[in-house]
């Protein structure tokens, strides 16, 4: 009987080896293939003041460009910038052209089922665009009827709110990867009404004099933007998370964006307190 069993446990042990070798080595994790690289591949796409190219020397500068070089140093590896477009960054993440992406991306559910988004960077508010001398509008109201056409970049953010809020206006969706589109409609005199972020209403109604914003004291509603990898990239979201909460707390953050710009954008930073708190 001890036999059988010496030789029951001997086949099992062999079997195990050899189930062992047969199995695929297993890959290495997302930071280390950074690491063994040597290299972060920091997808981007031009966008100002975020992200600029000059078309001249190449260089890539803004101030997701400074925190994601920053990240980079703190991670020990080469930051690596990758252009890409609206339409294909998500298809980058997906095929490994890089490891994640920092086009300012407004954070929705739709968008999170495709991707990862890390932690808001910031939060930004949407404004309507219309004719300098329009004066019919003064609440969202008075826009949700049929005669109001509504013009907006298809697959944005912008869109999906006109279409839920509102339903009854003559809503125009446009292809292409210009936000600025829809308010090319109302300077043109084909849309009553266009709405995108504030920053970029702000910045055309500056070049469009025939143009206005509405509720940009009040924007009509705040989403986060953030940057994405990968979707189940939890390594590196986790890295690209504490490296952007550092950024915010230590007050780096508003010394990299105020470089570029003033205003327009909001962050939700927690206020500290001693720990443990005290009896008063």
């Amino acid at each position: 009987m001890k036999k059988r069993f010496a030789f029951l446990a001997a086949l099992g042990t062999a079997a195990l080896m050899a189930l062992t070798a047969a199995a695929p080595a297993k890959a290495a994790g997302e930071i280390e293939q950074i690491q063994r690289r040597g290299e972060l591949r920091i997808g981007y796409v031009p966008s100002p003041p975020g992200t600029a190219k000059d078309p001249r020397s190449g260089e890539v500068t803004g101030f997701y460009v400074d925190a994601a070089r920053a990240i980079a140093e703190q991670m020990g590896v080469k930051p690596v910038f990758i252009e890409t477009t609206w339409a294909n960054f998500v298809a980058g993440l997906q095929s490994n052209q890089f490891d994640m992406s920092i086009a300012a991306t407004f954070a929705t559910v739709r968008r999170a089922m495709a991707v990862d988004f890390t932690r808001p960077l910031l939060y930004l508010g949407s404004v309507a665009v219309v004719g300098k001398d329009d004066e019919r509008f003064s609440s969202l109201a008075d826009m949700n009827k049929p005669d109001v056409r509504i013009a907006v970049v298809q697959g944005t953010a912008a869109e999906d709110f006109v279409r839920r809020t509102l339903p009854n206006a003559r809503l125009t969706s446009l292809g292409g990867g210009n936000l600025t589109a829809g308010f090319m409609e109302v300077a043109a005199g084909r849309a009553d009404a266009s709405f995108e972020d504030a920053f970029t209403a702000s910045q055309f109604v500056a070049q469009q004099p025939t143009t206005k914003m509405l509720f940009d004291k009040d924007p009509v509603f705040f989403l986060p933007i953030a940057w994405t990898v990968k979707k189940g990239n939890t390594e590196l979201k986790s890295v690209l998370d504490i490296g952007l909460e550092n950024l915010l707390i230590s007050g780096q953050w508003d010394a990299l964006v105020g470089k570029y710009l003033q205003g327009g954008r909001y962050v939700d930073q927690p206020n500290l307190r001693e720990f443990p708190k005290t009896a008063q």
